[in-house]
């Protein structure tokens, strides 16, 4: 059979205080589309649907004609609860709307079944913290106890599953939305996604062993996690400027069971945006020209500009006349360059504790450390959490 794998739809999202719902809009008309020119049976959207546990009025409807339209062509629609979702919100009237093929997880609640689709068990796993699997796990006579950290909680919820006789009937599909690490190695991450201190809420790739496709959210750049069948979709929106450079696309995922065993195959389709996302670089007047070169579509990008002037005046409006998506001026000129830009480290040295980790970053957010006052709130905070398993930080 074959299905479309996406995540991280984040609607409801703006830049540039400008909403991205006709961005948005553009992608899901191209999923549609997608899903009738390559004969997909099945969509999995991996979380993170929504931009905020209380979206706008204008981002519910918009995923409600999208699933709509999913459902009078009759393809099932499988999605899960990311980071940024409310899962409770997410999953009312789901037995309901189940009923018309758009399957939703909301939440870690009864039994564990997969969706089967086309002879495929397709395992939905919302995102989930220790303590929402330690409630789970209790209600099901699972132990409990030996969930300590969220890579612990994810295995229990995965063991569970593959101990379960539907497992080894049919090839199995985990949609899931999660930090996944490789060894302790990061996938490649963006500044639009919810930064974590160390590694606390790390998944490790291996707890997927035995599915024969992962279908993951919650990293924005698309890429693989070990092998080619555990993949971040990533999103189909540049979210910030950090994925300027990314390629957006979405998956098609083949699977077929053979003799042999089951055979995955795949291709990225690219995503074609409504309004690019873009970084220019020059000094105004450079910056003013290249503007009046591009047509008027291609003005409506979002862009960051990188001002090299070392004494310009008025830059944000005399630019924003030019690109009304202005996203963000930073400047690289002598003043920057003689001053030092902090920039934050691209690796957590993971012998310091969580204490230390979030003094440097309070520093390297705030530009001082924390007050005596200050660190005396961390410090009860962290002593309370760590005491009770350390997944409410």
């Amino acid at each position: 059979m074959r299905f479309i794998h996406t995540s991280d739809l984040h609607l409801g999202r703006k830049l540039a205080q400008m909403s991205l719902e006709p961005d948005a809009e553009h992608v899901l008309s191209q999923l549609v589309d997608l899903t009738k020119r390559s004969g997909a049976q099945a969509l999995v959207v991996a979380g993170d649907i929504y931009e905020s546990p209380n979206p706008s009025e204008i981002a519910v409807r918009q995923w409600d004609r999208f699933i709509t339209r999913m459902a009078k062509l009759r393809v099932p629609v499988l999605a899960v609860s990311g980071n940024h979702d409310s899962g409770a919100r997410l999953a009312v009237g789901s037995d309901l709307i189940a009923l018309s093929g758009i399957h939703i997880a909301g939440e870690l609640r009864g039994e564990i079944q997969p969706v089967v689709v086309e002879g495929v068990n397709f395992w939905l796993i919302p995102f989930v913290r220790p303590a929402d699997v330690r409630s789970w796990a209790a209600e099901q006579d699972l132990d409990a106890g030996s969930v300590v950290n969220y890579d612990t909680a994810l295995a229990l919820v995965l063991d569970h599953a593959r101990s379960l006789p539907e497992f080894s009937l049919r090839p199995n599909v985990c949609v899931a939305h999660q930090f996944v690490t490789n060894s302790g190695v990061s996938p490649e991450r963006s500044e639009s996604e919810h930064l974590s201190l160390g590694t606390l809420d790390n998944v490790d790739v291996r707890v997927f062993d035995g599915f024969d496709y992962v279908a993951l959210g919650h990293i924005h750049g698309p890429q693989r996690m070990r092998r080619d069948e555990v993949r971040y979709a990533g999103s189909p929106l540049k979210l910030s400027s950090s994925e300027v450079s990314q390629n957006k696309s979405f998956v098609v995922v083949g699977i077929k069971k053979t003799d042999e065993g089951t055979r995955v195959k795949f291709k990225l389709v690219p995503v074609e945006p409504l309004r690019d996302f873009r970084i220019q670089k020059g000094s105004v007047d450079e910056l003013l020209r290249m503007a009046a070169q591009e047509d008027e579509a291609r003005r409506q990008d979002f862009v960051h500009a990188v001002v090299t002037d070392d004494d310009p005046l008025d830059v944000v409006a005399r630019l924003r006349r030019m690109w009304p998506n202005l996203e963000q001026v930073t400047f690289d000129n002598a003043i920057t360059r003689a001053a030092g830009v902090m920039e934050a480290p691209t690796e957590v040295d993971l012998s310091k504790n969580m204490n230390d980790l979030f003094r440097e970053f309070f520093e390297l957010q705030a530009g001082k450390p924390l007050s005596e006052d200050e660190a005396k709130l961390v410090d009860d905070a962290f002593e309370k959490v760590l005491s009770k398993g350390g997944d409410e930080v």
